[in-house]
């Protein structure tokens, strides 16, 4: 089985256990656990990081950590308000138009 039809599988099983309740959680903790498990090394492969062979180096890998993490949020937070706009914007297609007409506009509808 190919790496992209496993991830594919891993990924079907996270949705799975996502639309879950929540009040399940002891029940699924293994499962949790195995899920927890690969994304990490997911993103440890994405890093591709070597173990520090000195304390210089584990600083510097720490902040390379941190900036691909800083990286990660900024860009999910930019999808998130994207969406969150998106959403907005159909909200304000159902809204009733309430501006006030302008002084041009009631002349011209006298």
């Amino acid at each position: 089985m190919s790496d992209e039809a496993l991830l594919a599988a891993l990924a079907s099983v996270r949705a799975w256990r996502h639309r879950q309740p929540h009040t399940d959680a002891r029940r699924f903790a293994e499962l949790d656990a195995i899920l927890d498990a690969a994304a990490i090394g997911r993103i440890e492969r994405q890093l591709g990081e070597d173990a520090p062979a000195s304390l210089p180096e584990a600083v510097e890998a720490h902040h390379r950590v941190m900036n691909a993490r800083r990286r990660a949020l900024d860009d999910a937070r930019r999808v998130w308000d994207q969406v969150e706009a998106g959403a907005i914007r159909n909200i304000a297609r159902f809204m009733p138009n309430t501006t006030r007409p302008t002084a041009h506009e009631r002349d011209d509808a006298l």
